[in-house]
């Protein structure tokens, strides 16, 4: 059995390279992901090892444990660098004084977006820096800057830079130097920085006082870490924590560990995503070639073979295709591993050095998922081809398709529980939110199963409704027949495809009723028809100055104006947002707010109002006593509830006089609201405000529209990435098509004869093969989208309460998912097509 399990897989060899296309995809974008990951966070911690490069010991603050303590920076103290300095034990000592600023292009604009700018002293040696053009600055108006600074900014040696922190104000500097880093980067991780003198570095980091970031200790001859560490203990206090260099390091990798891992498991997720499509790829090639050998398969039975060793051969050559399939695509897979790091290096962490690390557990893995995927979908062929008879052998006549009652009637009750859990779910029918939301989850992939079991049924009618747009000529006639006549095999072919339509489609259409949701509110609620606010990329929230706000109020056209700050402090020892403005009571008419007690507009120092579900976390009420400490604030101060608001995501936190701006983490606002009067041209108000901004580079004017298309560019960029990503589904899709119809050709090869003989030509015999693709593909990618629709409708009503209120549909995308669709049918129609039409027809009409 096992020689003519070999001589069956030459024989077949060219539909078997094909089918093993989709394992070698799978596997090796399973092991690329795997070695990507190791590598990348081996080249990390490589960078991260150049950390501090001599010292022995850092001295830096206690890590504050909430968020807004974590923004405004602590430093060691100066008093803390002289004990240190003064210790025995110490040969050499080096400040850090560094923290994210924003700093304006020659377009006035905020430079960098999702990677920071950061201040430096020059004489940090947390990195060593190696200068390029010009010199170290020298007094506080100098700056030496980066060189992807110099790219990102259109500024250069010799020109002026404005810089500022959100505690102190724009400040001009003259660029004195640019700088580049070891190993010839221009950047660390695709930051820009800006080095300043020492005093002027505190000034914008600490607001002038003489502490630093960190300190880094070189022991004395013959000291080691550990006895330095202990000799620093009383110099140390309690305000500020010493920690060997080697713990630092390993501090820094175990923090990008955990991103690096994250990267990896989404895109282990894809790579398993392919391979399940794969899945039935191979069950469908395996289910078309034993059908084609039922006849070969039956000899084989009368000549003595048993059931045991028909399934024993077909799973061998399934496992033999498989194992040489998946190792193929691991060896491929970590070659492609190897060669995305120095990309991702070079483009996110501009280094030229990277550590190619290859994980034991890439190969393996990726041949292990290859080869069960194989061997699993060769499954059910393999028993069906044992229960052939041998009398099979003697007949000449086709055999009937398997009735597909049994697998409809399956995927109806599938479907049917599949929307109960999701009705219960969705009804609020069980204890607890979480119960509700998993119930409605389960409920939607039970219904993705059952779908994809009635994709047999649902065939006929689709099919031959798609069938009718090409149906007025003979060619198209055939192949709308062609494709409706087996419907398991249309079944399997099309559910390939669906599966990375339905995912696509689910994305887009929560993201999209996201974006429609906030676009609604937006509508509805918000009164103000401009807002002035600056780019969301920005690491450092930009601000501007609440001089202006007088003048914009003053621009003709102009109804109110109410600028907003904002603080995360501590309340009663939970993190919460406050906020504050001059005008709580037009902030609030404006964001559409409402009050259920108390009132905004005599709200007094020592007072506080605060939303209802925050007042019920905190379990506080009208005359109940809070204690606030803002994240700039030295000590808690006592507030006293005077009112509570209806919930409403715009306004929701805590509100305070703005006489505590001062103690907030942005001291200027960071967003103003405008309200045009009735009457007056939009257009022209923004022009006024645009002129009254003029001097406030970092914030701009701009309507509901551009602003929520700046808020949900995110969300633009997830529809990107998961598409990119799922294309490689597509892929492995467009592969089942092709095999498909290639091995149908063959399985039709008489068939193809006789129509040839009769006065078909090459053209009409293309087109139809081309119409029969182009009909699966639609049908795949239809069956995806109205499954993606329905799961994206049922994500987004189980967020209803969470504010994703609008149900939208992506049309545009959809419509090129469709598009994709017929695309991917004419690209997998091509060889089958050329194949089908260069039959030989007197060949053809003898072919068994």
């Amino acid at each position: 059995m096992l020689r003519a399990t070999l001589k069956g897989m030459a024989a077949r060899k060219a539909r078997l390279i094909l089918t093993s296309l989709a394992v070698v995809l799978g596997a090796a974008f399973i092991a690329s992901a795997l070695v990507l990951t190791a590598s990348i966070r081996a080249t990390v911690d490589d960078l991260s090892g150049d950390a501090y490069t001599g010292a022995d010991v850092l001295v830096q603050p206690v890590e504050p444990e909430n968020r807004g303590d974590r923004l405004v920076r602590d430093g060691v103290s100066a008093e803390t660098l002289a004990a240190i300095e003064a210790n025995g034990d110490v040969a050499e000592v080096s400040t850090t004084v560094t923290w994210m600023v924003n700093a304006l292009g020659d377009d006035g604009k905020i430079v960098g977006g999702f990677a920071p700018t950061m201040a430096v002293n020059w004489g940090d040696e947390s990195v060593e820096r190696e200068m390029r053009e010009g010199r170290a600055p020298e007094t506080d108006g100098e700056t030496a800057v980066s060189a992807q600074f110099v790219t990102d900014s259109g500024l250069g040696l010799g020109d002026t830079v404005t810089a500022y922190s959100l505690a102190t104000d724009e400040t001009a500097y003259e660029i004195v130097g640019v700088y580049g880093y070891s190993g010839g980067r221009d950047s660390l991780s695709g930051s820009t920085e800006l080095a300043f003198t020492t005093t002027e570095a505190q000034r914008l980091v600490f607001e002038g006082q003489d502490v630093y970031t960190a300190v880094a200790v070189t022991a004395a001859d013959g000291v080691g870490a550990d006895e330095l560490l202990k000799a620093l203990e009383p110099a140390v206090g309690a305000e500020s924590e010493a920690i060997s260099r080697q713990a630092y390091v390993d501090d820094l990798n175990a923090e990008s560990a955990e991103v690096t891992s994250v990267i990896g498991y989404f895109l282990l997720g894809f790579g398993l995503i392919a391979v399940f499509v794969s899945v039935f790829l191979i069950a469908n090639t395996f289910s078309i070639v034993i059908a084609g050998r039922l006849k070969e398969i039956a000899m084989m039975r009368a000549i003595g073979a048993g059931r045991g060793q028909i399934i024993r051969s077909v799973l061998a050559e399934a496992g033999l295709l498989g194992a040489a399939a998946a190792v193929v695509g691991a060896g491929i897979g970590v070659a492609a591993g190897a060669g995305l790091t120095s990309v991702v290096a070079d483009g996110f962490l501009d280094t030229a050095s990277t550590s190619v690390a290859i994980p034991w557990t890439a190969p393996l893995a990726a041949v292990a998922v290859g080869l069960g995927a194989t061997v699993l979908s060769a499954l059910v062929p393999a028993v069906r081809a044992s229960k052939t008879p041998p009398v099979e052998a003697m007949r000449e006549a086709a055999k009937a398709d398997r009735p597909i009652t049994g697998v409809t009637v399956t995927g109806l009750v599938v479907t049917l529980i599949g929307i109960a859990g999701i009705v219960l779910g969705l009804n609020e029918t069980f204890d607890g939110d979480k119960t509700n939301l998993v119930a409605a989850a389960v409920g939607a992939g039970v219904v993705f199963i059952g779908v994809a079991l009635l994709t047999a049924w649902l065939s006929k009618p689709v099919v031959a409704l798609l069938g009718a747009v090409w149906s007025w000529s003979f060619a198209g006639r055939l192949g709308r027949l062609n494709a409706s006549r087996n419907p398991r095999r249309t079944a399997v072919t099309a559910a390939a495809l669906m599966i990375g339509v339905t995912l696509v489609t689910a994305t887009a259409t929560l993201l999209t009723s996201v974006k429609e949701s906030l676009a609604d509110r937006f509508e509805t609620t918000i009164k103000a028809e401009l807002f002035i606010t600056g780019p969301v990329t920005s690491s450092v929230p930009a601000t501007f100055d609440p001089a202006v706000m007088d003048d914009i109020r003053a621009v003709e056209g102009v109804d109110a104006a109410v600028e907003l700050y904002y603080d995360i402090a501590q309340v009663d020892g939970t993190e919460q947002y406050v906020n504050a403005t001059t005008d709580l009571e037009g902030g609030l008419d404006l964001f559409g707010g409402e009050m259920l007690e108390g009132s905004l507009a005599d709200l007094q120092e020592g007072e506080t109002a605060v939303n209802q579900y925050s007042a019920d976390q905190l379990g506080v009420g009208i005359g109940d006593t809070v204690s606030m400490t803002f994240s700039r604030g030295t000590e808690a101060r006592e507030f006293t509830v005077t009112g509570i608001l209806a919930d409403n995501e715009d306004t929701d936190g805590w509100y305070v006089d703005p006489a505590y701006v001062g103690e907030f983490y942005t001291p200027k606002p960071t967003t103003a609201l405008v309200d045009v009067a009735d009457g007056a041209d939009v257009n022209q108000v923004t022009d006024g405000v645009e002129d009254v901004l003029a001097d406030q580079p970092a914030v701009s004017v701009q309507n509901h529209e551009e602003y929520l298309a700046q808020v949900t560019v995110f969300f633009d960029y997830a529809i990107i990435a998961i598409q990119l990503l799922l294309a490689l589904a597509m892929i492995v899709a467009v592969i089942g098509v092709i095999n498909t119809l290639v091995l149908s050709v063959l399985e039709r090869t008489r068939e193809l004869g006789m129509l040839r003989a009769i006065g078909m030509t090459r053209g009409q015999t293309t087109r139809m093969v081309t119409v029969e693709s182009v009909t699966i593909a639609l049908f795949g990618a239809l069956l995806g989208v109205g499954t993606g629709l329905l799961l994206g409708w049922i994500v987004q009503q189980a967020l209803a309460d969470t504010g994703v209120e609008s149900f939208a549909v992506p049309t545009a995308l959809i419509a090129a998912y469709l598009a994709a669709a017929v695309l991917v049918g004419l690209l997998a129609a091509i060889a089958p097509a050329v194949r089908a039409s260069k039959v030989d027809i007197l060949g053809a009409i003898s072919y068994e």
